[in-house]
């Protein structure tokens, strides 16, 4: 019987490499930690302003209703947007006005059980109220103690449940066990950006370093949880904080080089007015961070993934080739992300996107505006980072994933 071989020098890099991969996560990880407990939103509450409590729409208080009754009578009755017991009250003088009337239930509220009167002339906007909707109404007191009722929204949680039970289902029935894992994720994602992200950004933090700190912290916390503790989930994550390091610093540039001011959107000009310690540009470049992510960390978990299934097929595939079959792949993946990621900032500035098509501008200055190069820029950005993951995981994972078993000679 001869002796085992030593290991080759395929597998003293390999050993290297995964040795060179696990410091880097362990001090992202540390960095992590850190970054989290320097930024942790203070108990103070953050500088909103005096206005914002009255001006801005979503902050006044809404009370429940369910429309019992439309028709086209009482236009003019003095009932509209008022509490009453049981009929509105009827106007003094007949009106030929046509309207829509629809009386409504208070569901809730200090005015529970009683009645009030919403009308409608059939204009742009206004909702189609019929019997049986459940609606949202804005409740606001006058100053001399009354409360005036005005449709603000329709009640569509029970939909919206029904929805993400169907979609959960769905999401388990077809990715098992996996599918549980990723619902999990979506919820420490969700808890990340709602208890972290946004009350940070709100009391004024660095919003670069918010952007990087809560997508490595979500990114640390799934990647595991999803897709299980393994070296194809290793190189992935590494991966992905590498470029999510790239993103951050190209979306700085990118802001900083082209002068974007932020202040073509409307909800930009809300947080200048409401909340003046935040950051317009940093805001943005926070933007351009969070929505690169979900891109990045989707093309690198295939890389890696693809990587592990060429390994399976051929055990004795060498690291190079196992890149140069993956990245076949990864271009692939590269090709057509580039114009998913553009469809889909499109998809969310469409209004905006139609808007632009008919004003009486040149093309030049359309693209070349703020508020479109925002967009252009945002897009841009993704797919520059996306394109640079790409090769960066495959290499990563193809030196780290495979098992390089060590060969016996008789």
């Amino acid at each position: 019987m001869g002796r085992p071989a030593a290991p080759d020098r395929g597998t003293r890099k390999l050993s290297w490499w995964r040795v060179a991969l696990l410091g880097f996560l362990l001090i992202s990880v540390v960095a992590t930690m850190i970054g989290v407990w320097r930024l942790w939103p203070v108990a103070e509450e953050p500088a909103v302003s005096p206005e914002f409590a009255t001006a801005f729409n979503l902050n006044h208080t809404q009370v429940e209703g369910t429309v019992t009754l439309v028709d086209d009578l009482a236009c003019n009755s003095p009932s509209v947007g008022t509490a009453f017991a049981d009929s509105p009250a009827v106007p003094l003088q007949p009106s030929d006005e046509r309207c829509r009337r629809a009386l409504v239930d208070l569901t809730s509220g200090e005015n529970e059980g009683l009645r009030t009167m919403l009308v409608t002339y059939g204009m742009s906007g206004e909702p189609v109220l019929e019997t049986g909707d459940e609606i949202l109404l804005t409740e606001t007191v006058t100053e001399d103690g009354s409360r005036v009722y005005t449709f603000s929204d329709y009640q569509r949680g029970s939909t919206l449940l029904v929805w993400a039970v169907v979609i959960a289902l769905t999401i388990i029935l077809f990715a098992a066990w996996r599918g549980v894992r990723a619902l999990g994720g979506l919820v420490v994602t969700f808890a990340g950006i709602a208890l972290f992200l946004l009350p940070s950004l709100a009391r004024g933090e660095d919003a670069l370093a918010l952007a990087i700190v809560t997508g490595a912290a979500i990114l640390i916390v799934v990647v595991p949880l999803v897709h299980g503790v393994n070296w194809k989930s290793a190189s992935a994550l590494g991966g992905t904080l590498i470029a999510l390091g790239i993103a951050a610093l190209l979306a700085h540039v990118a802001i900083d080089s082209t002068d974007l001011r932020g202040l073509g959107s409307q909800d930009n000009l809300n947080i200048l007015v409401y909340l003046p310690e935040v950051s317009i540009l940093g805001l943005m470049l926070c933007g351009f961070i969070i929505g690169t992510l979900g891109v990045l960390n989707d093309v690198t978990i295939s890389q890696s993934s693809t990587v592990n299934e060429l390994a399976q097929l051929d055990p004795q595939a060498s690291p190079w080739r196992l890149f140069i079959g993956a990245m076949k792949v990864g271009r692939d993946h590269i090709s057509s992300m580039v114009y998913t990621l553009v469809l889909s900032y499109t998809g969310a500035a469409l209004p905006l996107l139609l808007l632009l098509s008919v004003a009486n501008r040149p093309l030049s200055q359309i693209l070349t505006s703020d508020i479109m190069a925002t967009e252009l820029l945002r897009s841009g950005v993704g797919a520059l980072a996306l394109t640079l993951a790409v090769p960066l995981t495959t290499l990563i994972a193809a030196w780290t994933v495979p098992e390089h078993h060590q060969k016996q000679s008789a």
